[in-house]
């Protein structure tokens, strides 16, 4: 294993070394009974835990803030990680700049799809705080070192360079850090991936859409990311009880690791509790005439994760 090129706070280092062993279970089984409240399903995803809880429970265990709890829900987090095909889960807890959430994120892999369909722990996070209105203001991990892929992915968000990752040995980094000359959004003039950047796209009335679905698919269409190629794709999955869930393209400035728009309604599908047995129905919308085809590699992964479902495509106005 390499070892780190960078001097982790040692003072940090000792206190958040010894809250794992000395807290780390109790801390998830309470964390666990907080989840499941009353309603606790309809008012917040599985992977998210509000941040009054976060308030609560870094007052129970006496912790100094907010992202020691997020270094403790490591491995709440893990256990979200569907790793198939690598057998190794990765588990992160972010915290959210605007509400200030913990938003857990695990890996997920597909077996029988392309491997290029694999959405990291990281990318899992981000996704997530991005479905929901917001970046990431802090991400903990086991080691803060993502990956080169997550790296780039977390490059293409706005706000990405006031990111701070942290570990339990005590490393309190920068995205710069990491990744100190990057390729990114501002590099072809281009802002990072917003929550709510671009206007609503809507799909022409001819397509026959349900007036739900089309709703659903035009707000969608407004975190859809594609600055470079100008073909937003959009996602909506029904569940078997009427539910819905939408993805949307993370368009990455080095094309690749792009997150196509599935991998997305996947994530918040994943994140909510369900699993894929629970849809019903998929639907696509692109622009007609696209240069990028997001049909097919959602086609593809549709097939592996929900093989009786067909996807139905349609096109905005």
């Amino acid at each position: 294993m390499t070892s780190s090129p960078f001097a982790p706070n040692r003072t940090l280092a000792g206190r958040w070394g010894v809250l794992r062993p000395s807290l780390g279970v109790a801390f998830g089984a309470r964390l666990a009974e907080l989840r499941k409240g009353p309603g606790r399903e309809r008012r917040h995803p599985a992977a998210v835990i509000p941040a009054a809880v976060v308030t609560q429970l870094v007052a129970e265990f006496k912790l100094v803030d907010a992202r020691e709890a997020a270094l403790l829900a490591l491995e709440t987090a893990a256990a979200l990680a569907r790793a198939p095909i690598s057998g190794y889960g990765v588990g992160v807890a972010g915290i959210g700049a605007v509400s200030g959430d913990l938003i857990l994120g695990g890996n997920l892999e597909f077996p029988g799809a392309g491997i290029a369909h694999t959405v990291h722990a990281e990318g899992y996070a981000t996704l997530l705080a991005r479905a929901r209105g917001e970046h990431l203001a802090v991400l903990a991990s086991t080691q803060a070192r993502p990956c080169a892929n997550c790296r780039q992915v977390l490059a293409e968000m706005d706000g990405a360079w006031a990111l701070q990752l942290i570990d339990p040995q005590g490393h309190e980094l920068a995205l710069e850090n990491l990744f100190p000359w990057p390729f990114a959004p501002g590099d072809l003039g281009e802002v990072g991936a917003r929550a709510t950047a671009a206007e609503a796209l809507h799909v022409a009335p001819a397509d026959g859409l349900s007036a739900d679905v089309a709703a659903a698919l035009s707000a969608a269409s407004i975190r859809a990311h594609a600055p470079y190629s100008r073909d937003r794709a959009v996602v909506v999955l029904r569940l078997a009880d009427g539910s819905r869930v939408s993805g949307a393209v993370l368009e990455s400035v080095a094309f690749n690791p792009t997150i196509g728009p599935l991998a997305d309604a996947l994530v918040g599908l994943d994140a909510a509790g369900r699993g894929s047995a629970a849809i019903r129905d998929a639907w696509l919308a692109v622009r007609r005439g696209a240069v990028v085809n997001h049909e097919a590699p959602a086609r593809d992964l549709l097939a592996v994760v929900a093989p009786t479902v067909r996807l139905q495509t349609t096109y905005w106005a």
